[in-house]
């Protein structure tokens, strides 16, 4: 997973090292081309999110078993300090864009954990976004924090829902044939998502008052990768994508096999 920086000038990444089999995250400076290490734990740390300022960065980690949430500088100068510890796995999603509100997956479910007026450092505490017998996850803030976008597979496949945040309402479709890992545009005036038949989705969303419309669903390209973000201008997008595989070692044919055989008497 990767997700590029609010000033869009460095990419927050999870990285598999061969070697060691395990998973870091690391900063990336885009105008530099330098990747510099930010975690350094044994344990698998993923999913990296950053605060709507840049300064800081939202991370899950195993080092206790489960996956819990911890935050740390983004400029790397200090250690991460435990954000949420429980028995249950815990996935970052989003930040939202005063600070106040982290959503995060949990056993299928979308939980917010409200960070308080001054971010980390108020007082912290959990509350369940979306909790149903189905699949919920990947959710995302509006710009204007008034809305998540999700994905759901009530309908019996994962699809795009949009529902409005906080307090109770309606819900509106995006996705029209399959659909799951949603993204908005700075603006608020378009989602994009990954379709079941793996391109990449555009939807135009028109909010009015309390009601949604969704418009002018169409496909943007395909996608060779699984992850996505969407660049600071809106009009860019970093994606992962398989490299091909090279054979670094040589292969030898051997012909004429069988004359090495006799036949027993």
């Amino acid at each position: 997973g990767f997700r590029i920086s609010p000033n869009g000038q460095r990419i927050a990444l999870s990285v598999f090292d061969q070697k060691s089999r395990n998973n870091d995250v690391w900063i990336y400076e885009i105008s530099r081309g330098l990747k510099t290490r930010f975690t350094f734990d044994p344990a698998a740390e993923l999913n990296p999110v950053w605060s709507p300022d840049g300064n800081q960065i939202v991370f899950s980690s195993s080092r206790k078993g489960k996956n819990d949430l911890y935050i740390k500088s983004s400029s790397g100068a200090a250690s991460e300090k435990s954000l949420l510890e429980s028995d249950d796995d815990k996935i970052p999603t989003d930040w939202s864009s005063d600070g106040k509100n982290l959503l995060y997956n949990s056993r299928g479910d979308i939980w917010i954990l409200e960070m308080g007026s001054e971010g980390a450092g108020g007082d912290r505490k959990t509350i369940p976004f979306l909790q149903t017998e189905f699949f919920e996850g990947e959710a995302h803030f509006s710009p204007d924090g008034k809305w998540i976008a999700y994905t759901s597979n009530e309908s019996g496949q994962a699809e795009v829902f949009i529902r409005p945040f906080p307090g109770s309402g309606g819900k509106w479709q995006v996705s029209t044939a399959g659909g799951f890992s949603p993204s908005g545009r700075r603006d608020g005036r378009e989602i994009y998502y990954i379709s079941s038949d793996r391109k990449l989705m555009k939807a135009d969303i028109t909010v009015k008052g309390s009601t949604v419309e969704v418009s002018s669903v169409q496909p943007l390209f395909e996608m060779r990768g699984e992850n996505y973000d969407i660049m600071a201008d809106g009009k860019r997008f970093i994606l992962n994508v398989p490299v091909e595989t090279q054979f670094t070692s040589p292969l030898t044919l051997i012909v004429n096999w069988d004359s090495e055989f006799h036949p027993v008497r």
